[in-house]
């Protein structure tokens, strides 16, 4: 029974040593995994194969001498005289028949093995590849649409420049005739809706501006006596003024003295003015 166990390793040996590449190192852990399941190389020969076989796959300088006889190796593992005596004896002739079929389970299934773990793991890299793919492509469309709203803001929300009315200011008694003249710059039919809110006396020295002279710039360089005269000194009406679009809306404050001079303060739906306080006429 030893003796069939050794005639068996070493054609085992032969074999693997007759078809691969043991300076691979992929190779050599195909074989030692599978040797560590079967437990095939198990005497002193077997284990010198083992031990010889990773160190030419991890590089190391080995004696070149056959791990059977001793002799110089050309392949640094089995000499051509072992190898000869042992694939021309009666027992591999006898086992060659068994061999083809069971080469293809004992001598190439550490490559079949191997290829099945490579192929997992490239597979597994693939499908990580093409998710970071679709991930940076969902990106790079979430910033250009976002890119695209951000360019389009502008032309939605558009910045008011002060306006001046074309229409001369005329004397106002009541608030009928106040909302009729304010009508004029924001007609209905445009789709301006005007809505009387109060009458106050606060801000009137506004009116007292240039046309289209900026409220805000004004009031902050007043003097403290300056001040009281420029906000509390005449009554005027006050109205609410909306415009609904389709992407946006605009609302705004108008305040009418009883000389027909108009003011305006506006805002779009966002809560973004449209300009500084400014004079219509």
């Amino acid at each position: 029974m030893e003796s069939d166990k050794l005639k068996q390793e070493l054609f085992y040996m032969a074999r693997l040593t007759s078809k691969y590449d043991f300076s691979k190192m992929e190779v050599v852990e195909g074989i030692l995994r599978l040797e560590n399941e079967r437990s095939i190389l198990d005497s002193v020969f077997g284990c010198r194969f083992k031990t010889r076989i990773f160190d030419i796959a991890a590089g190391v300088e080995t004696d070149e001498k056959c791990v059977l006889c001793g002799n110089h190796a050309d392949n640094k593992v089995i000499c051509n005289h072992c190898m000869e005596t042992i694939l021309g004896s009666g027992y591999a002739k006898d086992k060659l028949p068994d061999a083809k079929t069971k080469s293809r389970i004992n001598f190439r299934f550490p490559h079949i093995a191997l290829s099945k773990i490579e192929f997992k793991h490239l597979a597994v890299k693939t499908v990580l590849k093409g998710l970071l793919l679709i991930c940076l492509i969902l990106i790079l469309i979430i910033q250009i649409w976002i890119l695209s709203v951000w360019h389009s803001l502008p032309t939605y929300n558009a910045k008011e420049q002060p306006e001046i009315s074309s229409y001369e200011p005329e004397a106002v008694n009541s608030v009928e005739e106040a909302t009729s003249a304010l009508a004029k710059d924001f007609p209905a039919e445009e789709g301006y809706t005007i809505q009387f809110a109060r009458e106050d006396t606060q801000y009137v020295g506004r009116f007292l501006l240039e046309n289209g002279t900026c409220c805000e710039e004004a009031e902050e360089q007043l003097t403290d006596e300056k001040r009281y005269d420029y906000f509390f000194t005449e009554e005027v009406y006050v109205f609410y003024i909306s415009l609904n679009e389709e992407y946006t809306a605009k609302v705004g404050m108008a305040e009418m003295n009883r000389s027909g001079s108009v003011i305006i303060l506006g805002e779009f739906n966002d809560g973004r003015r449209t300009d500084c306080f400014y004079k219509y006429r």
